[in-house]
């Protein structure tokens, strides 16, 4: 099958020529540190000025995966740099745990612990430790998930909390993705190739089984706790809008990787197959086979219809796109690397901003982009874009 897009290079070469060398012109902050939370389209910085720990791990992140394809000495400078921010400002000195918001030049602005928050700023911290093996980083990051484990346990019902507040008691006892398999998609698979540490596999393990016990779909098989949500006493509520229930496909993509890889470092069949369900679903109902665009929302129930509303988001797309090239690997099924070459097809040719370098973060199924084309805001940086390539490039290598 002949495609640009299974050669490796041709994701190497899109990181280093035309997405990272935006970021490290324009995202740092030159005068107080760290980088910019909001940047235009065109790369001019833009208020508010606030800066999100999490925000600026997730750009730690892209700066070392620069690093990791290029072995340019600039690119792990500046993740040091970030990583020197919020080893200074973002850890709470008092009670522990990062800090949600800071001010531009780092003093604390909003002091709760919520776990989205506390998760991404182990994530960018933890690929730098990968990268360099800097051990000023691992304690805190160790430090971190113990205040998870502890203060976030729910020791009545089981799972884990939001979020906390500053002195760690309890602000929101939900439960929801990023507390349980969002935790092993985004941070634990890494941190356990990171440091081989038993205790971190078996924690990846337990939150798995938590999510499959509580979190799915009995009815529909969905994967539950992002848009719609749980509470402390696991009780469902539905994502509705307009009178119909939805999903949310990024939710149902990030579950089914998670769930792959952790059945790639434990041998354990059940999360394969528990894998391959929920893709098998996913692919059917949140990929467009017309456009190739990853859709954000469906329908919970048959037919499953598409959202009137819905956009394709630039890290559903990536998702969408890598967990085609993983079950290719695992089944050698050519159906999913032609939906691998498809879904890449409208991401290069859609989400790419040709005219003024880097992405968009999310386009219209048709190609249009959103309305918000700011390079960078809350949520949006290097950090997808740059995991996409890197992980393309090491899975066609």
């Amino acid at each position: 099958m002949d495609s640009a897009f299974l050669n490796p290079e041709f994701w190497r070469h899109l990181a280093l020529n035309e997405l990272i060398p935006y970021w490290y012109k324009n995202a740092p902050d030159k005068e107080y540190g760290g980088f910019y939370t909001n940047l235009s389209r065109i790369w001019e910085p833009l208020e508010p000025w606030s800066k999100y720990p999490a925000m600026i791990s997730r750009h730690v992140f892209g700066f070392s995966v620069a690093y990791l394809l290029s072995g340019e000495d600039k690119y792990i400078d500046i993740a040091r740099e970030g990583v020197d921010f919020l080893l200074e400002h973002a850890w709470d000195n008092l009670y522990g745990g990062w800090f949600d918001l800071l001010q531009r030049d780092g003093k604390p602005l909003e002091t709760t612990k919520s776990i989205p928050l506390q998760l991404y700023t182990n994530v960018g911290l933890t690929m730098y430790y990968f990268t360099t093996g800097d051990s000023r980083v691992l304690p805190y990051i160790c430090k971190s998930i113990g205040i998870q484990k502890t203060f976030g346990h729910d020791e009545e019902f089981g799972g884990y909390y939001q979020a906390l507040n500053r002195d760690l008691s309890v602000l929101d006892s939900s439960k929801n993705k990023h507390a349980h398999y969002g935790y092993v998609g985004s941070l634990l698979l890494n941190l356990w190739l990171a440091t081989r540490k038993d205790k971190i596999l078996d924690w990846e393990c337990e939150l798995t089984d938590i999510t499959l016990e509580r979190m799915k779909d009995k009815e529909n098989g969905w994967i539950n706790g992002y848009m719609n949500s749980l509470d402390h006493r696991w009780e469902f509520s539905p994502y509705i809008l307009d009178n119909n229930e939805y999903i949310h496909i990024g939710a149902q993509l990030t579950a089914a990787l998670s769930f792959i890889r952790l059945y790639q470092q434990t041998g354990k069949k059940t999360y394969f197959e528990e894998a391959l369900k929920l893709a098998e679903k996913t692919n059917k109902t949140g990929w467009d086979a017309t456009g190739g665009g990853w859709i954000e929302m469906v329908e919970k129930k048959p037919p499953h219809r598409h959202a009137p509303f819905t956009l394709v988001q630039n890290w559903i797309q990536n998702y969408g796109c890598f967990l085609q090239l993983h079950l290719y690997h695992l089944t050698n099924n050519t159906e999913y690397l032609d939906r691998f070459i498809k879904s890449e097809e409208f991401w290069h040719r859609y989400i790419r901003d040709t005219e003024y370098g880097g992405i968009f973060a999310a386009v219209s199924p048709g190609g249009e982009p959103d309305s918000d084309d700011r390079k960078a805001r809350p949520w949006r940086t290097s950090y997808h874009e740059m995991e996409h390539s890197l992980l393309n490039y090491l899975y066609l290598s």
